[in-house]
């Protein structure tokens, strides 16, 4: 199929540079090619306001599209006499760190569009990992996520798979930004994990986990985002051995004692059980609580202080 544009429907006309076309039009996204066409139209300098108002580019997509364009030397700001200068390509660490050093730190690789237009041209794996990246993210690919997908490449060692396999995690989260897939990325980096089958293994782990805490969650009766803290609580008690059956039976004998959801009692509990190996309800039940007396002999309350080492504070 041939296109062709209805030349009768233009009134005015301005020129375009054919470089637009052979050396950046792959890699400009929208709002920069918005950009673009309309500083080209327009006479003077226009500012942010002006700009946002006729492209309908957001300020955050603006500043986006105008880092792209003066990366490039394309555009300068008044006053900006030269493009931003590139950082230098930070060095891969040695995967045999010696023991006791602290561990490099993997810095973020900077690289212009023009840098990258050379990379497409002479390496058909990364032209066809930007592809995939585009189509597991749902989205057009924008110049941070081609600086980060080199850079989980080149830089951490990841390779193109691992790499598609992150994004899908990511994507399955509903979590696309460049940003923060880099995070999982330098999490899984600094725990070892950069081959496909270990990442693999460590999502399907983060998937147990987060299925595991979201059933204790409805156990409990809360409907509320959990904090680092409970979530580490249940973390641990599931590594403990404790299923759902143990964890729900600690609640109630929480709910008992204390007339309230405490994690941290509940924790107290489970560990006292796991130190006498209790791992089922039937043993548990054997971990019986004397009654409180009436006449000052026992005191409930200290009994749990002295087996649980609870303070009141932990107790509420």
């Amino acid at each position: 199929m041939a296109y062709s544009l209805n030349q009768s429907l233009w009134k005015r006309f301005f020129s375009a540079p054919c470089a637009l076309v052979d050396n950046y039009l792959k890699l400009a996204d929208g709002p920069a090619l918005k950009l673009f066409l309309y500083l080209l139209s327009c006479e003077g300098s226009p500012d942010d306001e002006k700009i946002i108002a006729a492209t309908g580019l957001s300020a955050e997509q603006l500043e986006e599209a105008a880092m792209f364009w003066r990366q490039l030397g394309v555009m300068t700001d008044s006053g900006q006499e030269a493009p931003l200068q590139l950082a230098e390509k930070p060095t891969l660490p040695s995967p045999e760190q010696p023991s006791g050093e602290t561990p490099k730190k993997v810095l973020h690789s900077r690289f212009s569009p023009k840098d990258i237009a050379d990379m497409l041209g002479t390496d058909s794996d990364l032209k066809e990992l930007f592809t995939e990246a585009e189509s597991t993210l749902g989205r057009t690919l924008k110049h941070a996520d081609f600086e980060t997908l080199i850079s989980l490449r080149d830089y951490y060692g990841f390779s193109e798979q691992a790499i598609v396999l992150l994004l899908s995690h990511c994507a399955d989260l509903e979590k696309t930004s460049a940003k923060y897939y880099e995070t999982v990325a330098k999490s899984l980096f600094e725990s070892g994990n950069t081959d496909f089958h270990s990442i693999e293994a460590e999502f399907e782990r983060l998937r147990e986990q987060n299925s595991f805490e979201s059933r204790i969650k409805r156990d409990f009766g809360l409907n509320v985002k959990l904090s680092k803290r409970q979530s580490s609580y249940i973390a641990s008690w599931k590594e403990m051995g404790f299923g759902e059956e143990m964890i729900s039976l600690a609640r109630e004998k929480c709910l008992d004692s204390t007339n309230g959801l405490a994690f941290a009692y509940i924790d107290k509990i489970l560990k006292s059980w796991h130190e006498k190996g209790y791992f089922t309800p039937e043993a548990a039940e054997t971990d019986v609580k004397p009654q409180k007396q009436t006449d000052g002999g026992f005191d409930w309350d200290e009994f749990d202080k002295f087996t649980l080492g609870l303070t009141e504070k932990e107790k509420k």
